[in-house]
């Protein structure tokens, strides 16, 4: 009878240390990654906040009725001729703060809106009333409603058109 021979398999150090040394490879290349899709996200969460604001200022002022010049949410007033620009602050669930008057800090408003509108020169015009919204942020950056905005980390601007006739 033939003495059998027991062979064991398994893995050699050598071999150990080389797929423990890939994995880490891999992973710091994958961890590299989290703070850019982090960055990326914030970017993403922020411009669909300023789409909703500016949805919700352009709502509010096609839903303003032909026989008030304020609308109704915000109270911004549309004119009927020449232009006019009114600022408004918010807040990131869409309320607002100080209208046309300078940014109240005990409120800590995070959005300015600065809405302006290019009406027709004259009422008996059958021409859509232009209106500009911009959003910039941080609201207390330019507190001054007066002057246009110009101290600001980031903005969103949308024009769009009422039909008042």
């Amino acid at each position: 009878m033939k003495p059998t021979i027991c062979r064991l398999s398994g893995f050699s150090l050598v071999e150990v240390t080389l797929a423990v040394g890939i994995a880490a490879f891999c992973l710091l290349s994958i961890m590299a990654l989290f703070p850019t899709s982090l960055a990326t996200n914030q970017i993403t969460i922020q411009q669909t906040v300023n789409v909703n604001l500016a949805a919700a200022i352009a709502a509010d002022l096609r839903a303003t009725p032909l026989t008030s010049p304020t609308s109704p949410r915000y109270g911004i007033t549309i004119p009927a001729t020449g232009s006019a620009t009114h600022t408004i602050f918010l807040q990131d669930d869409e309320t607002a703060g100080a209208q046309d008057a300078d940014a109240v800090p005990s409120q800590s408003p995070k959005y300015r809106a600065t809405i302006t509108f290019a009406a027709p020169t004259n009422s008996s015009q059958k021409t859509a009333t232009g209106v500009r919204i911009l959003l910039t942020w941080p609201a207390l950056a330019d507190p001054v409603t007066s002057a246009t905005p110009s101290k600001y980390s980031g903005l969103y601007e949308v024009y769009t058109a009422l039909n008042r006739n």
